[in-house]
């Protein structure tokens, strides 16, 4: 492991590159081995993210990062939480919730556990912090932008249109711009972990999105969420200190 921390000090931009590319390779063998079986490809949805996150878990646990990536300690400036708890519930307050049976809602329940851990264990729990060589404003921007090109992967599967394609790398690149700037802000993933998992359990359980979807999200909403986060985010940004920043090899990596 000292050879991974020395890579991820040294080149801190191609180690999240690195990692970026890896995570999604693990679903390749689960996805190859059920078309070759003809099975049902919709366990795939809670399989995938929950070997993804037992991965990177293991992967901060063994680096000596459990502290770095927030997963220990407390939760500074809780009251910057409030705005992301309410946001999250636009898409129910105004499509309102479709009927799905309780099988189905404790499936995609921990299927979007286990998505929010795996997301927001690489994009802030390890992207950030590996980022922050590069100060604040960059290692934010940039892990947003990494965390919002992993989303565009599925245009392999379907065709956007040029305003879709905003709407998605916008809505994605916003989010991570808010969650990263709460990341440094309040020093934990937890409240994160969260927030993400309770954000997809509504976009699933109100039809907007996933596989329940009735009437997707309107896009000019979407796109309004988008900049609201995008500005947000930055606004909470201009508050990171010095000391809320932790760097990879100072202070926060506690060897494994």
């Amino acid at each position: 492991m000292d050879t991974i921390r020395g890579f991820a000090d040294r080149h801190p931009f191609w180690f999240v590159v690195a990692l970026a590319i890896l995570q999604p390779i693990i679903a390749v063998p689960f996805v190859a081995a059920s078309k070759m079986l003809g099975t049902e490809i919709t366990p795939l949805r809670l399989i995938i993210p929950t070997v993804q996150s037992v991965f990177l878990l293991w992967l901060i646990w063994a680096l000596g990062w459990w502290r770095l990536s927030g997963l220990v300690g407390p939760v500074r400036n809780t009251h910057l939480l409030v705005y992301p708890s309410l946001i999250l519930f636009v898409p129910v307050l105004l499509y309102g919730t479709v009927e799905i049976s309780a099988g189905w809602v404790l499936f995609y329940f921990l299927a979007v556990l286990a998505t929010g851990v795996s997301e927001e264990g690489f994009a802030r729990g390890i992207a950030l912090p590996v980022l922050l060589k590069f100060g604040k404003w960059s290692a934010v921007l940039s892990a947003a932008a990494i965390f919002s090109a992993g989303h565009l992967t599925n245009a392999a599967f379907e065709e956007f249109t040029l305003l879709q394609w905003v709407d998605k790398f916008g809505n994605t690149f916003g989010f991570a711009v808010l969650y990263g700037a709460l990341f440094l802000r309040t020093g934990s993933l937890l409240p994160l972990i969260l927030l993400h998992t309770l954000l997809d359990y509504i976009y699933v359980t109100s039809g907007t999105a996933g596989p329940f979807v009735v009437e997707p999200l309107d896009i000019r909403i979407h796109l309004g969420i988008a900049v609201l986060n995008t500005a947000v985010g930055l606004y909470l940004m201009t508050g990171v200190t010095e000391e809320d920043m932790p760097r990879v090899g100072r202070g926060g990596a506690v060897p494994a």
